[in-house]
């Protein structure tokens, strides 16, 4: 296979050669998120933000020489050439209509060429979109009076030989016409400037066969970069100044060390939480992109400080590192559970309590109340996770880019509205129990489940944690019915207390109850001493208590 591949510019590329699209070739199919791309793109290097800018590989067959010319069919590249092109008359057109004519003249030659018969011939040729070749020797041949007076719109659709075919290349043109005229002159010659300064990979072979092993050897299937690859090479390639790179390079690789595997989900819920990720997941766009959409290759010094700080919180999360008792209680309760969703809206809270915009307060109530959602969501209610995602992400961006304690209350009302009904949650209540006798409460997984809501009960009767050695007591006998089973002929109790309880009547129990260092066994002694004791009605009394005071927050 013979072929010569070379690193040039495109200013080497659209000089004193014609370049051949068959009809058979793809059509023009870019869209204006492609033409932005490429826009801001040479606007980075217009700006000096980045030194260049590489559009990566064109694959061209060569055709040997008409009139003197060179000649070439474009195998792989055309919709890359096309847009350039595109671009270079939207230039053309904006220093003729502000009589530019020195630079006009002088960018000529990227858009036509001029054989041996003194022939003028348009560089690029699309055999299918042949406005674009009528709209170059339009921009050519009109008088600069003529263009002055005409707008961006107007000279596209004069331009335009088929709607059909051909209204794309129109609407290319006046996107990159739109963005030039609000520019001073000096800008557009930076950007003509740097649109010519454009590199590439030239390959050219010499016969069909080979052209067409190329093109498929360059788009065969293989491993893809992953998204931190590239956000990394991102970061490296628009950093400013160079020198600054080899520190980067460190700060990265504490990145990875903090992160390890967990770098991919970590970039995500960064995302997410950073630049609204979860819309563009929707539409099909990368981590990478977004973020890459986002940023526009600007500050890419504070991206990655930013990254920096965000991992080591998010490290914290992941292993339960921090200094904070409940930030710990309240990471493991979700490693333990599987609840990640969760942890783009923790990443932001830490963060904002970093920046002192959240107080320690209110922060160590919304712990709390993630905790407890959780616990009455999914492990109560028996709902869905992956059905909060969508509220939990909006207020992870919207808390970490425009912080107010209202869009805190606001993140909890839309979480509370996720809810099940109080009808539907008293029912589920229902179903939770414990017991020694009554095997559909007797597996560790329904132990586990009573064991939880008695602990945040207690916690909120007494507003301490329970660190002292407890276990399950049951008020009324557990073998007697199967009622006795559920929650609400439930608490804790210390363990000391409850081997004394042993066989003993209701009534008799009620002394040792008052001796607990518990809430619930003092409060249920003192309420029910003198009262008929009936666990289902407790049991609905439990869920409402729950239901309308634990899950709410006051500011």
């Amino acid at each position: 296979m013979g072929f010569e591949a070379k690193e040039k510019a495109v200013d080497k590329l659209l000089n004193d050669a014609i370049y051949y699209i068959p009809r058979n070739q793809r059509r023009y199919v870019w869209t204006s998120s492609n033409w932005e791309d490429l826009y801001e793109d040479i606007l980075l290097v217009a700006d000096r933000v980045a030194e260049s800018h590489f559009i990566g590989s064109i694959v061209l067959k060569d055709e040997g020489k008409e009139e003197g010319l060179s000649k070439y069919t474009v195998i792989d590249g055309q919709q890359r050439i096309l847009s350039l092109t595109i671009f270079l008359v939207a230039i053309m057109f904006t220093l003729k209509k502000r009589n530019l004519m020195d630079d006009f003249g002088g960018t000529r030659k990227y858009l036509v060429a001029q054989d041996i018969k003194n022939n003028i011939k348009e560089i690029v040729y699309p055999e299918y979109h042949l406005t674009l070749p009528n709209m170059v020797q339009t921009v050519l041949e009109k008088e600069q009076k003529e263009i002055e007076d005409i707008s961006i719109s107007a000279f596209g659709n004069i331009c335009l030989i088929s709607e059909e075919k051909d209204k794309i290349i129109v609407d290319a043109f006046k996107f990159f016409g739109s963005k030039l005229a609000s520019l001073e002159n000096e800008k557009v010659l930076q950007i003509r400037d740097a649109l010519i300064g454009i590199s590439y990979v030239n390959i050219i072979s010499s016969t069909e066969e080979d052209s067409y092993t190329i093109f498929e050897i360059l788009n065969a299937r293989g491993l893809d970069l992953e998204d931190h690859e590239l956000l990394k090479n991102y970061i490296m390639r628009y950093l400013q100044p160079v020198e600054k790179r080899d520190d980067a390079k460190k700060i990265w690789e504490e990145i990875e060390n903090c992160l390890g595997k967990n770098q991919k989900i970590f970039l995500r819920y960064y995302a997410i939480h950073k630049y609204n990720y979860n819309i563009d997941k929707k539409q099909g766009i990368s981590v990478y992109k977004s973020i890459q959409k986002a940023t526009k290759g600007r500050n890419v010094n504070v991206l990655l400080n930013d990254l920096r700080l965000k991992s080591q919180l998010y490290y914290k999360i992941l292993n339960s590192s921090s200094e904070n008792v409940l930030e710990n209680e309240t990471f493991s309760f979700l490693k333990k559970y599987r609840a990640r969703q969760f942890h783009p809206l923790i990443l932001t809270l830490m963060h904002q309590k970093m920046l002192e915009k959240i107080d320690d307060n209110l922060y160590e109530k919304v712990l709390k109340y993630l905790y407890a959602f959780f616990i009455c969501y999914k492990i109560i209610g028996e709902e869905t996770s992956n059905k909060l995602s969508d509220t939990i992400y909006k207020y992870a961006y919207l808390l970490e880019n425009e912080y107010s304690d209202d869009k805190v209350q606001e993140c909890i009302k839309s979480l509370n509205e996720k809810l099940p009904t109080l009808d539907s949650f008293i029912n589920n209540f229902k179903n939770v129990g414990w017991s020694n006798h009554w095997k559909i409460y007797k597996d560790s997984k329904s132990k586990e489940r009573c064991q939880l809501i008695l602990e945040i009960l207690e916690k909120y009767i007494s507003n301490r944690e329970v660190n002292m050695p407890v276990t399950i007591e049951h008020i009324l006998p557990d073998c007697e019915r199967i009622e006795n089973a559920q929650i609400g002929n439930l608490f804790y109790l210390e363990e000391t207390l409850n081997r004394q309880c042993a066989d003993k009547s209701l009534s008799e129990k009620m002394d040792i109850y008052e001796k607990s260092s518990l809430s619930s066994p003092r409060g249920f002694a003192k309420r029910y001493r003198n009262k008929s004791f009936n666990p289902e009605d407790r049991t609905v009394f439990l869920a409402k208590l729950i239901y309308n005071n634990i899950l709410q927050i006051e500011l």
